[in-house]
């Protein structure tokens, strides 16, 4: 794996300057509290809007250009939770269909949440977008999962319930499931293309003028072609599991941050996956065996236990390779979904890809220390989502999207101070904050 932490820099102010990422928090610190200070006073008097003006336009110039958005109204379709339980299953085991998963609590979202939600709708306009509800999350495992639900029930609070609802989206439906707290920079199609892995219409069947071969895997996958920039590319993985064959039953786990052993690495804010993925079932099964542990939502369902989960896949089941991972599917409720063989065939080969830090993560709320906080961390009085992708670099990474780490999940995380900060519109592409009228028109589709 590349040594990010002592090779790779990037540009961390307009003056060119560069730090590495290993000494970023440390010398960063120094530079950011400065840039803040500078920044706020302008803000102060009335000229923060021109101070930033460059940078928005920026990143609204480049949002357009790799989303293709001529218009607001371009942006993907919503799909509403009770539409998408009576399809069938899908087919196409070896392809992300473009469905874009979310979840709250209602079909009301505050405003951050909703701005940001249509960040990624238009960044990936040709796609379908589901909001699953608490009531909806009860109604998926009621279906799919009826084995599953006393489990479900039995989690002591909705928080739990969440965590464990998006590992059932993943692996029922496939596609890609994002917390709100999620800004989308760019297209995800572009990203799985780097991967060798397609992307399909929810329940569409292969191409009849595509050739099959007798596993029903397409052959001869071509990816989508990717503009070349000078970008980092991401050929790191993570914990040395495979990942970049084509035709494979796939899961997309994201890297928050370089340190490997860091239990938060791999948190579970995004997630990806080819629909029947038997990695899936890992999760759910630590589930059901802990959960009178009485184990905090981190531990039980959150990261820590992803990340356990992950280590699981690569150490006992041998990266998915061979036929152990599909052979302890077969022997669970969950096989009823996704047979293990088909007509007597075996299913297409699996694997994981943990993306590399820039991807999905680019900001560590672990790594990146507190001055960086001050401007990524959504619930700072100080925090601008412009001025914190200009100081990360954002461009030359090549990042596809950034979460801004709401913590809605904590105890205080739906009440007072911190719903009042998600409930305060931030900058929006056209460098104008949102207002009562344009906010209600989004609620509106």
């Amino acid at each position: 794996m590349r040594a990010y932490a002592d090779s790779e820099k990037f540009p961390f102010l307009p003056s060119g300057r560069m730090i590495t990422l290993k000494n970023r928090p440390v010398q960063g610190a120094v530079l950011l509290i400065t840039f803040i200070f500078l920044t706020i006073s302008l803000y102060s008097l009335g000229r923060g809007r021109e101070a930033g003006e460059s940078a928005l336009d920026h990143y609204k110039e480049r949002f357009s250009k790799s989303a293709g958005i001529q218009s607001k109204a371009q942006e993907a379709k919503r799909l509403y939770a009770e539409e998408l339980l009576q399809r069938p299953l899908a087919t196409d085991l070896t392809s992300i269909p473009k469905l874009f998963h979310q979840s709250w609590i209602n079909s009301t979202l505050p405003a951050k949440f909703e701005e940001w939600s249509h960040s990624c709708r238009q960044a990936n306009p040709d796609w379908e977008w589901v909001l699953w509800t608490d009531e909806d999350n009860m109604n998926l495992v009621k279906k799919y999962a009826p084995w599953f639900a006393s489990t479900y029930d039995a989690l002591r609070s909705e928080i739990y319930r969440a965590d464990t609802a998006r590992n059932i989206y993943m692996h029922v439906f496939g596609g890609v499931y994002a917390d709100l707290d999620t800004e989308c920079l760019g297209p995800y199609e572009e990203m799985f293309a780097e991967y060798n892995t397609s992307m399909i219409v929810h329940n569409k069947p292969p191409s009849e003028s595509e050739h099959l071969d007798k596993s029903g895997q397409r052959m001869g996958l071509q990816p989508t072609q990717v503009d070349e920039e000078s970008r980092p590319k991401s050929t790191a993985t993570g914990l040395d599991i495979p990942s970049s064959a084509e035709g494979e039953r796939k899961v997309f786990l994201g890297r928050m941050g370089t340190d490997e052993d860091y239990v938060h690495s791999i948190p579970n804010a995004w997630m990806g996956s080819t629909p029947g993925h038997p990695f899936w079932v890992l999760p759910l099964e630590s589930c059901e065996q802990h959960i009178g542990s009485g184990a905090q939502p981190e531990y039980l369902t959150g990261p820590p236990a992803l990340y356990d989960r992950v280590r699981d896949y690569r150490d006992e089941y041998d990266h998915g390779r061979g036929e152990k991972m599909d052979d302890h599917y077969g022997k669970g409720g969950w096989r009823y979904l996704y047979p293990p063989s088909r007509d007597h065939q075996k299913l297409p080969p699996q694997s994981m890809v943990v993306l590399p830090f820039w991807e999905v993560y680019p900001y560590s709320w672990e790594r990146d220390g507190e001055a960086y906080r001050m401007l990524c961390w959504v619930t700072q009085d100080t925090f601008s989502a412009a001025m914190c992708k200009h100081v990360l670099g954002l461009d030359h990474w090549g990042s596809h999207s950034i979460t801004y780490w709401s913590h809605s999940w904590s105890v205080d995380g739906h009440w007072g101070e911190h719903m009042d900060a998600l409930n305060k519109p931030t900058e929006t592409p056209d460098g104008d904050e949102n207002d009562e009228e344009s906010a209600q028109a989004k609620q509106e589709d």
